[in-house]
């Protein structure tokens, strides 16, 4: 680091402020700004829409002109976690060369490894990490999604699979699962991040989880609602990290026509834009209070989707607790800072709920902005919303 201080005329307290603004939980753009984009103006762009780390996919650029893009990223208060072939390929040659730079988040290594290629993903993740022992080396899982798996991978039971990834020896689980389609919510979606759930527990791992915001194929164009949606159920199980899929639109294939990104494939902002900022605007806000927090449990109320299990007794503190709508609730109860607190998600992105609640005289509501205010009777909660307690 004291190199770059010299070089670059920075001093050792703004490299401090710098490292400690980034959000503990961080916002992460998957598919973020590519190499033609990659600059201050960009990365600013890029800040102002409330992201934290850019999953940036350089292929073969020369090290050289990836500290520079480093460089630019620095001035905008962001991190870059890099694919690149001096990273992923020739990791002895390019990771020596960036790794002490404090725009650098960590490395990317592959995406979604199939059970068969997980021996070689954790020969070529070791060759990585020896590299660089502090900054993560990055591998996004499969998700679950039942039938819909090709039947070429050869997929085992979703937890079998979690366990034989842990052999890699990653830092965090990172896992994309798109719940939301044009025909509904996909009926797995909460028996996955159950089993995610339980093998960080397991393995005493982080997890990271995403929410889409790329519309293609049956995915639909994302709104505020389904945004929520899919983001607080993550923070409600115990996410570490929100990834969105993407930041910029990526280039359409045969079979996936995708569009409107917050940054579309001319460069230019697309409607997406400001949904995505004004979700990371309220993330912003909680992210402290999920920061590390300790998940005690995860409930439902009414319907109680596959994997997962009804709430059997209201939280503690409580005298009543009842939810009237279409889906339910999720009830999450997690410590934090000594504190026991509950989040109430509304698992309906399409349609409000209620929610019935008696408290003790020592329970408060919270804002987004985590200011405590008193309990009322009941609150219509907006589609896929969250309201957070805190118990005791």
């Amino acid at each position: 680091m004291a190199t770059y201080i010299k070089k670059y005329g920075l001093t050792l307290t703004f490299l401090l402020f710098t490292l400690q603004s980034q959000a503990e939980i961080p916002i992460v753009a998957y598919f973020g700004i590519p190499l033609e984009y990659s600059n201050v103006n960009r990365f600013k762009e890029f800040k102002d829409a409330g992201f934290d780390v850019s999953i940036c996919f350089y292929n073969d650029t020369p090290v050289d002109t990836l500290l520079r893009i480093l460089d630019d990223a620095q001035k905008s208060n962001i991190r870059l976690l890099i694919s690149s072939g001096w990273v992923s390929v020739q990791p002895h040659v390019g990771i020596p060369r960036l790794k002490n730079h404090p725009a650098l988040y960590g490395y990317f290594l592959q995406d979604e490894p199939w059970p068969k290629d997980i021996p070689e993903t954790t020969r070529r993740y070791q060759a990585m990490a020896k590299q660089d022992t502090k900054k993560p080396t990055y591998v996004n899982l499969l998700p679950d999604y039942g039938d819909g798996m090709p039947r070429d991978i050869k997929m085992p039971p979703y937890k079998e699979y979690l366990q034989q990834t842990s052999t890699i020896g990653l830092p965090f689980i990172s896992f994309d699962f798109y719940p939301i389609m044009t025909s509904g919510i996909r009926p797995t979606w909460y028996s996955c991040l159950e089993a995610i759930r339980q093998e960080s527990l397991r393995t005493g791992k982080p997890f990271w989880a995403f929410a889409l915001c790329t519309p293609h194929v049956d995915y639909p164009q994302p709104t505020i609602e389904s945004l929520r949606l899919q983001v607080f159920s993550d923070l409600a199980y115990g996410a570490q990290a929100i990834e969105y899929f993407t930041y910029w639109t990526p280039k359409p294939t045969k079979d996936w026509d995708f569009h409107d990104a917050p940054i579309g494939l001319d460069g230019q902002r697309t409607k997406t834009y400001d949904v995505v900022k004004r979700m990371n605007q309220e993330l912003h806000g909680l992210l402290p209070l999920f920061d590390k927090a300790e998940v005690q449990s995860v409930n439902h109320m009414l319907k109680i989707p596959e994997g997962t299990t009804r709430l059997q007794r209201i939280p503690t503190n409580l005298k009543k607790l009842k939810v009237v709508g279409r889906q339910g609730a999720i009830i999450s109860t997690f410590k934090k800072g000594g504190h026991l607190y509950m989040a109430v998600v509304n698992k309906d992105y399409e349609s409000d709920m209620k929610l019935y609640i008696s408290a003790k005289s020592n329970v408060y509501m919270l804002t987004k902005q985590l200011k405590e205010t008193a309990v009322k009777s009941s609150y219509k909660i907006g589609g896929g919303d969250m309201l957070l307690f805190k118990l005791k």
